[in-house]
């Protein structure tokens, strides 16, 4: 009887442990997307390497869109790609034919991933002054987003220029960083109905998809902190969003609250490292509204930062910051924690909580 106890109690053991293993973040796979190439050559060999995903990456897609849409979208899709910068639509014919779909259905994959995925950012600074950048992606298909994120490296003349978080089929990005420069994360604001955003797509020629304008900014040679988050508050876009943005000096940090046409509010970090607010936590709801019990991330992630203090503000501590429940939560796809001003801090783990 008491082999069989101790039998039964190693079992629970591994069990318990295979079970923690499984649920380990683990590094987000790297690769270099070269800039000097035809914008059409420039993801081809990484997206045929997550070609075996392009049936889930499809079901997924389609069940976000109502079967009696589908039609609908696939015929505008190519109306809205002309909207779009010429390098973009050109990069999106590439990962067309990488991921062996449709250039329909890589335009449709590329403004659902704009203005559908959920999150936590946080931007704060340290004691010093140092300007940290934490996010969390929330998506509902998570699974599948696990399996084709990756952080793509964008070089020009063997130099990294801006790096970002993609995922396999996307242009734009969610999560980006420029070294020395600005670090930006996307968080959704849901208003109004996703066909509402596509219809301004078509309808305003000038108003482009917030993954694209965030890209453009980090891509901007010379930007700063000041720069980017002007650029932010004032280009047309199809969707409302959070765009949450940190420099590289004191007080450079900032979550850009917008509307499709305008700008609602920019919240700032103190320009005093010494004074309040040394933290912004933005989820997915305007900051000087209550988020709903339902969906609070935001004071969960505040009481932490409190908890932490400002003195302990670091990369490794941030990150805890975003692993604690509900900021981590089942939706999570993945974790990234950025540094402008050191860009080797720059790393992402996808998260299987």
């Amino acid at each position: 009887m008491a082999a069989q106890s101790l039998y039964f109690g190693w079992l629970f053991v591994v069990f318990f442990c295979f079970k923690h293993n499984q649920c380990e973040p683990f590094q987000a796979p790297s690769y270099t997307i070269d800039l000097d190439l035809a914008p059409e050559e420039r993801w081809l060999n990484i997206t045929q390497k997550y070609l075996k995903f392009t049936p889930k990456i499809l079901a997924d897609m389609r069940k976000k869109i109502p079967p009696f849409v589908m039609p609908l979208a696939e015929r505008l899709a190519p109306v809205i790609a002309e909207h779009f910068p010429e390098e973009y639509s050109r990069e999106m014919m590439g990962i067309s034919k990488g991921l062996n779909i449709s250039l329909p259905d890589t335009i449709i994959l590329n403004i659902l991933y704009d203005i559908t995925a959920f999150c936590t950012s946080i931007v704060a600074q340290g004691k010093d002054g140092s300007v940290f950048h934490g996010r969390n992606l929330d998506y509902a298909f998570s699974d599948t987003l696990r399996d084709i994120t990756f952080i793509s490296n964008f070089k020009s003349k063997g130099k990294v220029v801006y790096t970002g978080v993609t995922f396999a089929g996307q242009v734009g990005l969610l999560t980006a960083q420029r070294p020395n420069s600005v670090t930006i994360s996307l968080d959704e604001r849901d208003r109004g109905h996703i066909w509402d955003n596509v219809f301004e797509a078509i309808f305003n020629k000038n108003a482009i998809p917030v993954t694209f304008l965030i890209r453009d900014v980090v891509s901007t040679e010379g930007i700063d902190f000041t720069q980017a988050v002007k650029k932010l508050s004032e280009v047309s876009l199809i969707a409302d969003g959070y765009l949450i943005v940190g420099g590289v000096q004191v007080g450079e940090g900032a979550v850009v609250t917008r509307n499709r046409e305008s700008t609602a509010d920019i919240w700032k970090l103190s320009e005093d490292a010494a004074k309040k607010p040394w933290y912004l936590v933005e989820t997915n709801y305007d900051h000087w509204t209550t988020p709903p019990p339902s969906d609070d991330r935001r004071h969960p992630a505040e009481k932490a930062l409190q908890k932490l203090t400002q003195a302990k503000l670091a990369p490794d501590s941030l990150f805890g910051v975003m692993s604690i429940h509900p900021v981590l939560n089942n939706k999570t796809v993945y974790t990234t924690i950025m540094q402008a001003k050191k860009a080797d801090v720059f790393n992402t783990w996808i998260q299987k909580p």
